[in-house]
């Protein structure tokens, strides 16, 4: 155990239905052989890491020639033993192309169940097609046969196997799953050239809009899915890159599938801010709760508090729309999507409330986009999925590693040049201590949901959306870039539910401005930009 436990230390003192409180830290990890990656996928077999896919540089070009570079797509297969901190890596060229190509792709979905890894999907190159394609293709890897391979010099061809079908081609979205059933969520299906300007044409984007259940069949030898069905919903599951988190349902001992934020919204170049509870028989949009502070996916953590029945997920940097201004408390935003050093809490309780915390420390840089969580070996677990907090012992305990991802020198960088971020080359150990209580820790205001503004930026006129949860005076007001009143929108009374607004400001001259929503005393805003 390590004597450094300053710096980067938080207090989680949770109040809400009667929480338990719990200090966390962060602190820099001694490994060394662990490779710089982010985006692919990796986990934990016989206390062993493993990764496969993903890329090597930081976060891609929006633009040809800089999007998504070949020659950073990681084409290694990597195995690390993280107490001996050891590694060893094979590459893939070995494989046909058929199999090499999807496991070198980005943004798959993967699921390891026992020692067979079910890698789905993927943005990657096609050399036959000398183009990117979204792979539909379901690859099962005997992670047994292959780490034992990859460690003694060994053929990986043996260990490969797979079959292909339209259904699986989704890339940015997870798989998981529920008793025998498999659920991909969400996602999207991209072929050709990534290009943020859409001035050629020579790609299509399709959203799958569904939530795809399906059972797989595998004997070792032959491999299918069946029992195939797909609950479709053209508003709220137009979304990937988001957070899967398995949640446990005390009163009928069962769990589900919470989908946490995700880019982007149908009608907006904004990301979500509610979340979806997916069960075997239902999902819910959680129009009741916005997770303000993280929208992308990141590195996160899943704790149970037993004694309170109590979930804690906790999300390490990323990216994020809000920023807090502690001083006024006000939450402020950049439709940007900037890189993030937030460290925050959405806590699920007893009855299926969510309520969210800022951690009150940050990461030590922009971090945690496309990261990695490992639970430790050695933590205990609760549920199957989470870290048991009751069962921890006294005193600083290891739970887990966050490695990998993209690192950025600034919150928006220029997207054509993807050398200004990098695949980080930093490990970080998070620890525990469940007997440390302090102040520090913060609640986020959810009384004004769903509050955005589009287009962004805009030209004449822009639409202003927000939700409340019960009727309420709301005051709108546009800011300059220095804060001073330019327009009084409106102040008066609103029912509950969604509400729209038209801004009319086609009479202002163009530069950036905030648009600011003051309800109950407390204030959000947003940046809005008139070209």
């Amino acid at each position: 155990m390590k004597n450094v436990f300053i710096g980067l230390l938080a207090v989680l003192s949770v109040s809400v239905s009667a929480q338990a409180g719990f200090s966390l830290a962060l602190i820099p990890s001694n490994l060394t052989s662990v490779p710089k990656l982010h985006s692919g996928a990796y986990g934990v077999y016989k206390g062993k890491w493993f990764f496969i896919g993903g890329r090597k540089n930081g976060l891609h070009g929006f633009q040809p020639p800089f999007a998504f570079q070949t020659n950073y797509m990681n084409d290694q297969i990597y195995i690390v033993d993280p107490a001996t901190d050891q590694s060893w890596s094979e590459d893939v060229y070995s494989l046909p192309d058929s199999i090499r190509e999807p496991i070198t792709s980005t943004n798959m979905e993967f699921y390891l169940q026992d020692s067979m890894l079910y890698m789905i999907g993927g943005y990657g190159w096609k050399d036959s097609l000398q183009n990117f394609v979204t792979w539909p293709t379901l690859t099962a890897i005997n992670m047994n046969g292959l780490m034992d391979a990859v460690i003694n010099n060994q053929a990986i061809t043996p260990y490969f196997r797979q079959i292909t079908d339209s259904v699986f081609a989704v890339c940015g979205s997870h798989v998981a799953k529920l008793d025998s059933t498999y659920y991909l969520v969400f996602g999207h299906r991209f072929d050709g050239t990534y290009d943020r300007s859409d001035t050629t044409g020579f790609f299509v984007q399709q959203y799958t809009n569904e939530i795809r259940k399906f059972q797989i069949a595998d004997n070792g030898t032959n491999l299918w899915y069946y029992n195939y069905t797909a609950v479709r919903d053209t508003d709220n599951f137009h979304r990937r890159d988001y957070n899967l988190i398995p949640f446990y349902n005390h009163w009928f001992d069962s769990y589900g599938l919470t989908a946490y934020s995700g880019v982007f919204r149908k009608n907006a170049n904004l990301p979500f801010f509610n979340c979806v509870d997916i069960t075997d028989t239902s999902y819910r949009v959680r129009t009741d709760f916005n997770q303000n502070l993280s929208q992308y996916h990141s590195a996160v953590c899943a704790l149970y508090d037993s004694a309170n029945l109590t979930q804690h997920n906790l999300f390490f940097g990323g990216m994020s729309m809000y920023y807090l201004d502690s001083v006024n408390n006000t939450q402020h935003t950049d439709s940007m999507i900037p890189f993030v050093r937030t460290i925050s809490d959405v806590v699920r309780n007893l009855d299926g409330d969510y309520f969210e915390f800022d951690a009150g420390i940050r990461m030590p840089a922009l971090l945690g986009t496309n990261a990695y969580f490992f639970m430790d070996t050695a933590t205990p677990i609760y549920k199957k999925f989470f870290v048991h907090l009751d069962a921890l012992p006294a005193g600083h305990n290891l739970v887990g590693y966050i490695t990998g991802g993209i690192e950025s020198p600034e919150a928006n960088i220029n997207e054509t040049d993807p050398s200004l971020s990098i695949a980080s080359p930093r490990v970080f150990e998070v620890y525990i201590d469940k007997d440390t209580l302090a102040s520090g820790f913060t609640p986020i205001d959810n009384s004004v949901l769903n509050f955005y503004c589009y287009p962004n930026p805009a030209h004449n006129a822009a639409t202003v959306e927000f939700e409340i949860t019960d009727p309420a005076m709301v005051k709108l007001e546009l800011m300059d870039a220095n804060g001073k009143l330019v327009e009084q929108v409106c102040n008066k009374q609103f029912a509950a539910g969604k509400q729209k607004l038209r801004l009319n400001i086609s009479q202002y001259p163009s530069g950036v401005y905030n648009c600011v929503i003051t309800l109950y005393g407390k204030r959000k805003s947003i940046r809005l930009a008139k070209d």
